[in-house]
């Protein structure tokens, strides 16, 4: 009976200790699997990687379609460029000319 009285005795004097060790496990735990824990963070890394990778393509994609649209678009019209597209479009050639067209996949 007295090393029962001990233990409760012990464990009433030692509560606030008890306490403050399960708040800092919680706040560990949430530290590293949070919303914005450390886990989280990881994932924002690789994230950014492939959205700048995905953004890079994006980008030279975009200057080649305003080239395009350049050669389309200027004052003194690039007739070839012209020519090439409306070809492509219609399907139209001279009557003395041979199309040979190439499949764009490799």
């Amino acid at each position: 009976m007295r090393a029962r009285l001990s233990y409760v005795w012990n464990l009433r004097t030692k509560w606030p200790v008890l306490a403050l060790c399960l708040f800092y496990f919680y706040l560990a735990f949430h530290a590293l699997s949070g919303n914005q824990g450390l886990m989280r963070w990881v994932d924002y890394e690789s994230d950014i990687k492939t959205s700048t990778a995905e953004l890079d393509a994006l980008r030279t994609q975009r200057n080649a379609l305003e080239a395009r649209a350049d050669n389309l678009r200027s004052n003194p019209l690039v007739l070839d460029s012209l020519d090439i597209k409306s070809r492509e479009t219609l399907f139209n050639s001279h009557p003395n000319e041979f199309t040979i067209w190439l499949d764009p996949s490799p």
